[in-house]
């Protein structure tokens, strides 16, 4: 599945897009699990201390955030279209 990366997290994946082979199944949490071990950086700002997704992080499954779905349990099929956003500030 192509996952895509947007402003400051672009440059710590490599550009705008990744691919990800998952088995069939997968959810985000195993999705989020193999961006952070492909690309450490993000996994620091994708993760707190104690194992939680980050408050700011934006993870949406087609088009859908994984908060108003499933957290970390939603299924993302192999056709998904993915986007991870890094924490906005500005006002």
């Amino acid at each position: 599945m192509e996952v895509r990366f947007y402003a400051t997290l672009r440059p710590l994946a490599g550009g705008k897009t990744a691919e990800f082979d998952l088995p069939a199944g997968s959810t985000a949490k195993e999705l989020l699990e193999a961006v952070s071990d492909r690309f450490p950086e993000i996994g620091k700002l994708l993760w707190t201390g104690t194992g939680e997704l980050g408050d700011y992080i934006k993870v949406f499954v087609n088009g859908r955030e994984i908060r108003h779905l499933q957290l970390l349990a939603t299924p993302v099929p192999a056709d998904a279209e993915v986007d991870i956003f890094p924490p906005a500030a500005g006002g």
